[in-house]
């Protein structure tokens, strides 16, 4: 039967992660089972090279992402300029971003063929420089891309959960100047400092003594790592503010997006990092749970 299925869930993209066979195995029941309910459903690896995934993304109109939180970050940032939403099952141990449970999906999942659900909006970060910033790390498969260029007209990097710049594989402080809008606010030594997004804010932002923000909030959150002097502490600014972070240091200096995407930074280069155009979009189902609700649970499981 077709006749309830919402035009704009007709196609939907399947991705799994190609390491766990568990997610490879559920994908395939869903895309069946998803196929039967009369929709166009595309059976997807989230970490297939980019350039040969981009082109088997025209049409989604919604994505279901298996596997655990990195997963969701990838599939997020390349969804997001798309306007595609995405619901995770979770296959990894937190699960921050992944609502639906792999035992519960084959029930769930085909109900947003009908039912509108709920979309949730998260802000992202883009990160670029009037300077090339070469690749130093592969994501997953792919080759990544060099970020930045003269004027700013260059590639940029987007991401989810946070953008660090600091110190490379040297344990070695970097000094790093931040000025905020084009005026000039702190400066201090330390292994990094973290910009992220209320989303990241359970990440790794919190494990560097950052607060916890809830994912509706519009905000960055500047948090440094290892700061000397020590009391430098977490600035968090509205999400309409520019940053640029530049760095001084005799060492390899890194740009890190979600921890996924890794680039030098030479010394004197400066990073500006500020709210992408376009958000991440979550679909949800039932009725809303807090976030306060759903941290307790996550944490639990440290």
């Amino acid at each position: 039967m077709t006749t309830s299925l919402r035009e704009d869930r007709r196609c939907v993209g399947v991705f799994y992660h190609r390491r766990v066979e568990a997610s490879r195995a559920l994908a395939e029941a869903l895309v069946a089972a998803l196929a039967q309910r009369g929709a166009e459903a595309r059976l997807l690896s989230a970490w297939e090279a980019r350039e040969l995934l981009e082109p088997r993304l025209t049409g989604l109109n919604w994505a279901v992402v298996l596997g655990g939180d990195g997963t969701v970050l990838r599939m997020a940032g390349i969804l997001a300029e798309r306007g595609v939403p995405l619901i995770g099952v979770n296959f990894g141990r937190l699960g921050f971003l992944a609502e639906v449970s792999p035992e519960d999906a084959l029930a769930v999942i085909p109900i947003l063929l009908d039912e509108p659900g709920r979309a949730e909006d998260r802000l992202m970060l883009r990160a670029g420089s009037a300077t090339v910033l070469e690749p130093i790390l592969h994501d997953g498969d792919d080759v990544v891309r060099a970020i930045g260029g003269p004027a700013r007209q260059g590639a940029v990097a987007i991401a989810l959960n946070d953008v660090f710049v600091g110190r490379g594989r040297v344990a070695h402080a970097v000094r790093i100047e931040v000025a905020v809008d084009g005026r000039p606010l702190i400066q201090f030594s330390a292994d990094g400092l973290l910009v992220a997004t209320p989303t990241g804010s359970t990440a790794y932002s919190l494990s560097a003594g950052g607060p916890v923000v809830t994912p509706g909030m519009r905000a960055l959150l500047l948090t440094p790592v290892v700061p000397h002097p020590a009391p430098v502490r977490t600035m968090v600014l509205p999400d309409c503010s520019v940053i640029d972070i530049t760095l001084r240091s005799d060492e390899e200096s890194v740009c890190s997006i979600d921890g996924q995407r890794h680039y030098m930074v030479p010394s004197g280069t400066t990073v500006r990092i500020e709210a992408a155009e376009h958000p991440a979009r979550f679909l949800r189902l039932g009725e809303p749970e807090t976030f306060y609700q759903t941290l307790v649970e996550r944490i639990s499981r440290w």
